[in-house]
């Protein structure tokens, strides 16, 4: 092993030479240890371990090298023996440096050993006068040549800033993220209303601790004339930023809805604020008024994923797959749809998230989706849940869900839903 050429690239603390002392012995086997097979060590390799130490105790971090099979300690450095504490020349490692096996550090010696080369932990914590220290610990072949190793260099580089700051950091983000999951819930409605003639719920699932917020939202709006508006929206990106944008585009669909606009009017008025908002912040959506007088559901949609209706007879259809450009996009034509429901229908609007997965196409989510739809009988609250287990959501998803159900009536003296 070239040991100059491989310090060189030792992570830690910079160097500074230190003076050698005379209280840093260095014990290598003679020809008759009987703790080491005879022929071990050759002269060249004994030269190779003297030569080395004078190397070694220059490194300002702590250093320990080992020999044989039974990996006995050959030599500590003055950094080793302040971080640990003196330590016993000569003994097996299992005996000698207890803290290897403390930290996880013992079985790589035998890899090391056996296949000639360098094995690693990372970032293991150290108890000290000073409090936790951390340390990347190493573990490199010592020996002409590597097929054949005649022992181990342990070299500790410390590491703790990087762990502090990588803690600190998480914790900025832990308490971002908290921030977020309060304005989004905020942000959402705390209660739905409740037509007489239209049964809805909805669920909102914020991702795992993993995953930042994102700024899906849902809506139940009344609107004159006895009708009810359901919306449905995400804004693209996580985090506050998200929420806010969201927020501000769930106030403004509110707004609209009462001035009873057609649903692609509604779009393209959110559209343009979508711009003024952010330019960069696009969002989709869905937008959706029930009329109970002649049982027909208009809706449109900005670049949002489709509607998706449970006739009575539990066949599944997907609403009208053209749709306009999502908000904040500028200039594009949304287009307003009409459909008829059956009393007993169930529909669904749902947000990516339920349906999209990494490395999966998303019609596959959404041929799951309708699959399990179908057989999600039950009032919408029971939709919701069903809809959520089926497709896996579960606290640690890494991605926020919201859905919004609802349900037309069935006709009284009808069988159940």
């Amino acid at each position: 092993m070239n040991l100059m050429r491989w310090s060189a690239r030792l992570t830690g603390a910079p160097w500074r030479a230190a003076p050698p002392t005379a209280d840093e012995p260095v014990t290598v086997p003679g020809p008759r240890d009987p703790v080491v097979p005879p022929g071990l060590l050759d002269p060249c390799e004994l030269e190779l371990l003297n030569d080395q130490r004078d190397v070694l105790r220059r490194l300002p971090a702590p250093v320990a090298v080992t020999y044989g099979p039974q990996h006995q300690l050959g030599y500590a450095n003055r950094a080793y023996r302040e971080l640990f504490g003196t330590r016993t020349i000569g003994l097996p490692a299992a005996d000698a440096l207890p803290e290897l096996s403390t930290l996880g550090v013992l079985p790589l010696l035998d890899q090391v050993l056996r296949s000639g080369r360098p094995r690693a932990v990372k970032a293991r914590c150290i108890l000290g006068l000073n409090g936790s220290r951390y340390y990347n610990i190493s573990c490199v072949p010592l020996g002409a040549d590597t097929n054949a190793p005649i022992g181990v260099l342990v070299f500790a580089a410390e590491v703790t800033d990087q762990v502090q700051a990588a803690g600190r950091l998480r914790e900025a983000e832990r308490r971002q993220r908290e921030a977020a999951v309060t304005l989004q819930h905020s942000l959402l409605p705390q209660k739905l209303e409740q037509p007489a003639d239209l049964r809805v719920a909805a669920t909102y699932q914020p991702g795992g601790a993993d995953a930042a917020v994102g700024g899906d939202w849902y809506d139940v709006i009344g609107i004159e004339g006895g009708r009810t508006a359901l919306v449905i929206g995400d804004v693209m990106g996580r985090g506050l930023r998200a929420a806010a944008v969201m927020g501000q585009l769930r106030t403004a669909v509110r707004a609209y809805a009462r001035l009873d606009l057609p649903p692609d009017r509604v779009m393209g008025l959110l559209d343009g604020l979508a711009m003024e908002i952010d330019a960069n912040q696009i969002a989709t959506c869905a937008y959706a008024v029930w009329d109970p007088a002649t049982h027909s559901l208009h809706y449109a949609s900005a670049g949002h994923l489709p509607l998706l209706l449970r006739c009575p007879d539990g066949t599944v259809l997907r609403g009208e797959e053209q749709n306009g450009p999502p908000l904040g996009t500028g200039g594009g034509t949304h287009l307003s749809h009409t459909l008829r429901l059956l009393p007993g229908t169930t529909g669904v609007l749902y947000t990516d998230g339920l349906v999209e997965r990494r490395e999966e196409d998303i019609d596959q989510g959404l041929d799951q989706l309708a699959r399990t739809l179908a057989g999600a009988t039950g009032t919408p609250d029971v939709v919701c849940s069903r809809l959520l287990r089926a497709m896996g959501v579960t606290a640690e998803h890494d991605d926020d869900v919201a859905v919004l159900a609802f349900q037309v009536p069935l006709e009284p003296g009808a069988s159940g839903v």
